[in-house]
């Protein structure tokens, strides 16, 4: 697979493509929090005290104090017990399946899921994994499957990645909570995003405390870097006792755990970015949906849009490039078939930037 295109970052909203300036609607810095002065401030403050690696392992020498404060931090911001920094949002999930796959007998995999939960999955015995495509497919599976006594984890986003859609998490829940069943959330892109608070997917599924474990990053709707599994009380600890990709891994920079900090303060002591930017995208939601764009009723600020065919999706790359915007066409397995444009917004574009790009994918309909 080719690399992506060349971007230099300008300012919080635009790229640079080819030597021009354009709007980007993509990425997933759904705050432009890794831009934001502050984030950087905190980043640069604790690179001039603390250097730039803690160079070891947290069960060895590398338990460095903002890793420790970002952990209860992050832990505050998710209404968990409490939760274990990772190397990465990629490999968080590895850390958690590796954390408490003992205590399950059954595995039960969304289809599609993000490669990052859909690869350690590939660790477990085959005969008990099982993959499901929604919640009715799901009942299906545990009724062939799941013996009595048997324990089954569910395996599944929070938000799917290429189109933002929400699985039902709810319908998920309500199939294994009888066979003392749980959830582990990939919702990397739902924190600080979904949720009527920011807290994520299983917030906006209305799942109760303790039926699910909840994996994410720091590179997205907090702007910095590093992953997360959030849980009961001895999640940490879990990771430590059980789980190799954890042990073996020397954390996240200092100076990267001071800016997600940082962005944590930054997005509880302004609301506002949260629930504006769900506003924004049930108003753009609309709109594309009168264009002929079916849309769910997803808040999460991924746009995925497609005419379906070749011709029509190179001319609204053209429309997008006379606008002045940067077209993130992607077409990789997985992706609708002949690709489509995966736009993201953001609480840092104006109205009149989002406009400028629904009259763009509004001018290729006709």
């Amino acid at each position: 697979m080719a690399l992506g295109a060349e971007l230099r970052f300008i300012g919080r909203t635009r790229v640079e493509f080819e030597g021009r300036p354009y709007l980007f609607f993509a990425g997933t810095d759904y705050h432009r929090l890794a831009s934001h002065p502050e984030v950087v401030r905190a980043l640069q403050e604790a690179a001039g005290t603390e250097g730039l690696s803690c160079a070891g392992s947290r069960v060895t020498t590398g338990n460095h104090p903002l890793c420790v404060a970002l952990e209860a931090r992050a832990a505050g911001f998710l209404g968990a017990a409490a939760a274990a920094l990772c190397g990465s949002g990629y490999l968080s999930n590895t850390v958690a399946l590796e954390s408490v796959r003992a205590d399950f007998q059954r595995f039960f995999l969304q289809a599609g899921a993000h490669p990052s939960l859909a690869a350690p999955a590939e660790g477990l015995p085959p005969d008990r994994v099982h993959r499901f495509t929604g919640a009715e497919e799901l009942v299906q599976a545990l009724r062939a499957h799941l013996r009595p006594g048997e324990r089954p984890l569910v395996l599944t986003d929070g938000v799917v990645a290429g189109t933002g859609e929400l699985p039902p998490l709810g319908a998920y829940w309500e199939a294994v909570r009888d066979q003392d069943g749980r959830l582990l959330v990939d919702d990397s892109h739902g924190l600080a995003v979904v949720g009527a608070t920011g807290k994520g997917s299983p917030e906006a599924a209305g799942l109760p405390a303790g039926s699910f474990l909840q994996t994410g990053t720091f590179s997205k709707g907090f702007g910095a870097y590093g992953g997360l599994v959030a849980g009961a009380a001895d999640t940490r600890e879990r990771a430590a006792e059980r789980s190799r990709a954890f042990v073996g891994a020397t954390p996240i920079p200092p100076p990267l755990a001071a800016a997600a900090l940082r962005a944590i303060d930054l997005l509880q002591a302004e609301p506002a970015l949260i629930s504006g930017l769900q506003a924004r995208m049930r108003a753009v939601r609309a709109r594309v949906h009168g264009l002929g764009f079916p849309q769910g009723a997803s808040e999460a600020p991924i746009l995925s849009i497609t005419h379906g065919d070749g011709r029509r999706n190179r001319r609204l790359r053209s429309l997008l490039l006379a606008a002045g915007i940067y077209p993130p066409f992607i077409n990789y397995p997985g992706c609708p078939p002949g690709g489509h444009f995966r736009f993201t917004f953001s609480s840092a574009h104006t109205d009149a930037e989002v406009e400028t790009l629904l009259q763009a994918i509004a001018d290729s309909c006709g």
